[in-house]
């Protein structure tokens, strides 16, 4: 679950957010609506960590990850969408980009290292990433 608490943001004297609350439940999908400007890529990269607030906490539940595909139309045309997504996750991408490398030359000498790979790649969920 990701929280959002007593979120505020303020650019000079303009109010962005005031206090907002909210929890994001596993298993639900959620839609950010607005006009242009109303702040929904603000928030979005708030509760990604990539902005801070000007006050209010965002929490992510131990033991969960947030993955995030940026707003860029061209960026990923040359992928197939399963890749897209998990480029969306950078350490899992990093591991599954291992373990193909490693696949391409394999060999006895790298079997060991293309195990602990799957073995991290399974315990992130990698094989449910569509």
């Amino acid at each position: 679950m990701l929280s959002v608490s007593n979120l505020s943001v303020q650019f000079g004297k303009r109010v962005l957010f005031d206090e907002v609350n909210t929890q994001f439940v596993q298993g639900n999908c959620y839609g950010i609506i607005g006009a242009n400007g109303a702040g929904k890529s603000t928030f979005l990269k708030i509760i990604s960590g990539k902005q801070d607030p000007t006050s209010g906490h965002v929490h992510l539940e131990s033991g969960k990850r947030m993955s995030v595909l940026e707003q860029n139309h061209n960026a990923f045309d040359e992928y197939q969408v399963l890749e897209t997504v998990v480029r969306g996750n950078k350490e899992l991408y990093s591991i599954k980009s291992q373990i193909d490398k490693l696949y391409e030359d394999y060999s006895d000498e790298n079997a060991e290292k293309i195990g602990e790979l799957q073995v991290a790649f399974e315990e992130m969920n990698g094989w449910n990433a569509d």
